[in-house]
């Protein structure tokens, strides 16, 4: 069988790491990109290795012959941007969060059910080989019941936030802040290993760096978080604290994850390290599967997430080949279930009490 041919929207992440990541796949070739504010194109062409670059999105749709479209916009567009794409009749890979609200997901998932095509979310971090053996060995029963999970992450970031604009990804209004960013990874990580879902979140979305002034005195004004801290609870009794910070000068951890369960303890760091107790053992190293090295050829923005873009990459060509979703893929049912979560946690935070995830 050939190639899938695939179109991207934005020129931001699409561009630069969709786009170099799937040409450098043999199961698939992207055949365009669309910017969506009609700007970027050579910045595009020269990111992404792309030539064919469209100022309109529409147009890309109604004129190229596609199997799979990705949705890499400000989240915002997505809910639109999908169902134009389920409209064409072909797979749809859009980015996280999926959406602005539950009101939209469920829109989207309408729109797929309608089209009887595949609706996924680009949840790459489940398939690094450090979280892949968080899910198998939660699964196995070694930990026994969980019982608590704390989950933290930290950008060593403040100097960016002071000196550069966010973009949309500091307004509200546009789907931005870290919470969708970030938390929505965090989220559905944590309900993906547990195989169940929250029940309550109680949080607060701090606005640290809440203003940017560059060289000529322009201001940016932020809108969204760039930080959040969440205590909750989920569905199977586990309880969870979420934190996320950006503005840091240093930190010695980017990523550090504790599960705590009744016959053991896991901590994993960074992605790369998983430390494993069983009983009153000490903890222990686990082996983790070989790092995926990038080809010398791909950018070094897009080689950054070669480890576990490829490995899902691999699972989605096999999934569109086969007709069966591989069980690790994040689906559009998945992404709703983390906008819920999303959706609590900035009620919470805006009104100031504990509320259910319903």
């Amino acid at each position: 069988m050939g190639k899938f041919r695939a179109g991207i929207i934005g020129t931001g992440f699409g561009a630069k790491v969709h786009a170099p990541m799937m040409e450098h796949h043999e199961g698939f070739e992207v055949v365009a990109i669309s910017s969506v504010s009609r700007g970027n194109v050579e910045e595009a062409r020269k990111a992404s290795g792309i030539e064919n670059i469209y100022t309109d999105w529409r147009q890309m749709l109604e004129q190229e012959k596609l199997d799979l479209v990705v949705v890499a916009s400000a989240v915002h567009l997505h809910k639109e941007m999908v169902a134009a794409a389920f409209e064409k009749g072909v797979h749809v890979v859009c980015e996280k969060p999926m959406a602005l609200d539950v009101a939209e997901t469920e829109e989207m998932i309408s729109e797929r059910d309608k089209a009887g095509r595949l609706g996924l979310i680009n949840h790459e971090f489940r398939f690094l080989p450090a979280r892949t053996k968080v899910k198998e060995i939660m699964e196995s029963g070694k930990l026994g019941e969980i019982m608590h999970a704390r989950y933290q992450c930290s950008f060593a970031n403040y100097t960016g936030l002071i000196s550069k604009p966010r973009g949309w990804l500091g307004q509200e209004e546009k789907g931005g802040g870290m919470l969708g960013a970030i938390g929505s990874h965090m989220t559905d990580a944590l309900q993906w290993w547990m195989n169940s879902t929250f029940k309550e979140v109680f949080a607060q979305l701090p606005i640290h760096i809440p203003t940017q002034t560059d060289d000529h005195g322009n201001t940016e004004h932020r809108t969204a978080d760039d930080a959040f801290q969440i205590i909750g609870s989920l569905e199977n009794e586990a309880t969870v604290t979420l934190e996320l910070l950006s503005a840091a000068r240093q930190t010695e951890h980017t990523w550090r994850l504790e599960v705590y369960g009744t016959e053991g303890t896991l901590v994993m760091l960074d992605d790369n390290k998983l430390l494993l107790s069983e009983g009153n053992s000490a903890l222990q190293e686990v082996e983790l599967a070989p790092a995926l090295e990038a080809p010398s050829t791909m950018p070094q923005i897009a080689a950054r997430y070669y480890n576990g873009f490829q490995r899902a990459l691999d699972a989605l060509h096999k999934t569109l080949v086969s007709g069966e979703k591989h069980p690790y893929l994040a689906d559009f049912e998945h992404g709703h279930a983390t906008q819920k979560v999303l959706d609590a946690v900035r009620t919470s935070a805006r009104e100031g009490r504990k509320i259910e995830v319903n």
